[in-house]
């Protein structure tokens, strides 16, 4: 590995960051609802609340460097959208 150098953007470092909090949470959240007790629950849901504060932070942070873009959509397809989990969540209230 001698003399090889990797030279990241920080965009590539701050994407690479996000991606994983999303998916340390993800496991987190996981741990949390299968916890065996109430006790081990708390300290991995207290665990899975300060990652979410991190990933928030990261995500303001990339959005105000102008790294992570919205685009909005049109009505038509947000009412689909909209429409259809509407019928998924009166599927599983059933």
């Amino acid at each position: 590995m001698s003399g090889s150098t990797n030279n990241y953007s920080d965009k590539e470092i701050a994407t690479n960051l996000l991606i994983t909090l999303k998916h340390m949470k993800s496991e987190y959240n996981t741990f949390s609802q299968e916890a065996s007790n109430e006790e081990l629950f708390k300290e991995v849901d207290t665990l899975y609340q300060d990652l979410s504060a991190q990933q928030r932070k990261v995500y303001e942070m990339m959005k105000e460097q102008g790294w992570y873009k919205m685009t909005s959509d049109s009505e038509k397809n947000i009412s689909k959208a909209y429409t259809k989990f509407s019928k998924m969540e009166d599927e599983l209230c059933e």
